[in-house]
Formats: C-alpha cells, sequence, structure tokens
C-alpha cells in the first residue's frame, strides 16, 4: 500500500540530486572518524619530528644500533611477560614513535642486572628514515642509543656476531662493582689460575646449566688489572654460555681471597659437569663491545 506522505529523497529515481551530493563536503584527510570540528586531540604537532615525516614503502630496511643500559633498571635483555626489560622498552618505544612493531633482536641475551655499553640489536622497517636521527628518538630512563647505522639485509645481531668483550669490576662502594669485603685478595694468585686456561680446547665446565648449549669456546683474549682497592677483568672470546662471566669472576674472587687454589679453575673448566662454583652477582658485569667482521660491521 502506497503512502503518498512518504516521497523517497532525491526524487523519483530515488538517487541523491547534484546539489545534493555536492552540499556534503568530503571530511578533511587524516581526521579520525567521530571527531567533532573544534576537537585537536587527534592533531599533530605544527612541527613533526624527524619520524613522522617519514614515508613507509614495501621495501624493509634493516638497521642496527649500539645501545647502553644500567642493568639495574631492567630485568635482563629479553621481553618477559609483566617485567621490564630491555628488549621489551626499545621494541615499544619504535612503536610508539614510528607506528609500526619490530622484532628486535640483541647479540647478547644479559642477564637480569647486567650493564651494557655496546650492545647492538638489529631490526628491520617499512619505514626509510635516516639512521643517524634514531639516537634522538625518545627512551625510558637507563637507556640510550649510542649509534645507528643501515645495515645489509642479512645482518644479524646475534647471529652475525664474531665476538664478544665484557668487563668485571671488584671494588668497595660502587654499584657497578662486586665488594669482596674486608679481605685482601691477592690477584697474582687470580692471574695465574687464568694462565691455566690458556691452550684448553673449550671452557665447558664455567657455563651454568643450559638446555641445547654447546661448550663453551676457550678465551681469546684476558686482563686482570688491580689497583689499591679495585681490580678490573675483561674477557674476549667468540662466544660465552649462560652465566660464563659472571662463574669466572666468582672463582677467581675465590682464588684471589685464599679460598681456593689457582688449579682449581683449569681443572674446573675441563669438566663437563655444570658450575658448581661461585658465581659472581650481576652488577659487576658489562658488556663492552660486540664484534664483526669488517666486511658486515654496520659501524665501520
Amino acid at each position: 500500500m502506497c503512502h503518498p506522505s512518504r516521497q523517497k529523497r532525491g526524487g523519483p529515481s530515488g538517487r541523491r540530486s547534484a546539489p545534493a551530493r555536492a552540499a556534503r563536503a568530503p571530511r578533511p584527510a587524516g581526521r579520525p572518524h567521530g571527531h567533532a570540528e573544534g576537537d585537536t586531540a587527534w592533531r599533530l604537532p605544527t612541527v613533526s619530528p624527524f619520524w613522522a615525516r617519514r614515508e613507509a614503502t614495501t621495501e624493509r630496511r634493516t638497521y642496527a644500533v649500539r645501545l647502553a643500559y644500567d642493568g639495574g633498571a631492567f630485568r635482563g635483555w629479553q621481553r618477559q611477560p609483566g617485567l621490564p626489560t630491555v628488549q621489551q622498552a626499545f621494541e615499544d618505544s619504535i612503536a610508539a614513535v614510528l607506528g609500526e612493531r619490530a622484532q628486535v633482536h640483541g647479540a647478547a641475551r644479559t642477564d637480569a642486572g647486567v650493564h651494557a655499553e655496546g650492545q647492538v640489536a638489529s631490526f628491520t622497517l617499512r619505514r626509510a628514515l635516516p639512521a643517524g636521527d634514531l639516537p634522538a628518538m625518545p627512551l625510558p630512563q637507563g637507556l640510550r642509543i649510542d649509534a645507528a647505522a643501515p645495515a645489509p639485509p642479512s645482518f644479524h645481531a646475534r647471529a652475525s656476531a664474531a665476538g664478544k668483550r665484557y668487563r668485571y669490576r671488584f671494588a668497595a662502594g660502587s654499584r657497578l662493582a662486586w665488594d669482596l669485603g674486608p679481605g685482601r685478595p691477592d690477584w697474582d694468585r687470580a692471574r695465574s689460575a687464568l694462565e691455566g686456561l690458556r691452550g684448553l680446547p673449550h671452557l665447558a665446565g664455567l657455563a651454568s646449566p643450559a638446555r641445547g648449549s654447546r661448550p663453551a669456546p676457550p678465551l681469546d683474549e684476558w686482563t686482570l688489572e688491580a689497583g689499591p682497592g679495585s681490580a678490573e677483568l675483561i674477557v674476549q672470546a667468540s662466544a660465552f654460555r649462560k652465566h660464563e662471566v659472571r662463574n669466572l669472576a666468582g672463582h677467581l674472587a675465590a682464588v684471589a681471597l685464599g679460598l681456593a687454589a689457582p688449579e682449581s679453575l683449569a681443572r674446573l673448566a675441563r669438566g663437563l659437569r655444570p658450575w658448581h662454583g661461585a658465581t659472581a652477582p650481576p652488577h659487576g658485569l658489562t658488556l663492552l663491545e660486540v664484534l664483526y667482521p669488517p666486511e658486515i660491521d654496520p659501524f665501520r
């Protein structure tokens, strides 16, 4: 039954007339649906930072950054649900600032409390931006970018690494060093223990238990410098296993304090049993540098 009082909009055909179509002005580009004319909460700053001015592309680009962080502010490198970690903080900052989720790969999975001066991380983005601008990206307190560079597409911070260098400090009154108490360590005994590691094909006994872990390779270099009330151990190798440097530092402290014989270190290192000696606390350990072959090192 037809009701004459109900008329179709736009005339008999039901189509909106040209003037009516013109009356609806298009929504300004970039304005989210549902925002009122006077609502300014969605607007970008008048002068956008570098990351807001770059355009996304379909090609993924690889970037490498050198990170420094205070280990006391994080529960280690690797992302863990509900805990503040370096990987989580950096990935969340990339997402918040660049508007793109990226999986960040770290060269070393440092433990909770371990510091870094030269951690390297790599990630890929669809967004093209000058790598030199990345150090200006806002990050949580305790984390900073010291260097950034574009990297080859095949570059991977961990898989491409040829070696790492760590430092362990012993001193009183520093939150970045292990306080050995009132004893007077004899660091010459500790050096003698380190000499006993020369020529060993592996250091399997220095690592803590870990599933699927291969034996720790021998040290490439080591130094142990001591001064009044302090000492500093620096070690370099092609790879390190779980807690290896902290286990080494813990046993060297025991040797220096006369609690273990110098030759006991080599005996433990040669063994295939998991580590059962002293483990130094994490706050004295710092990742100093990650080494790469010159032809793929992004920072050369």
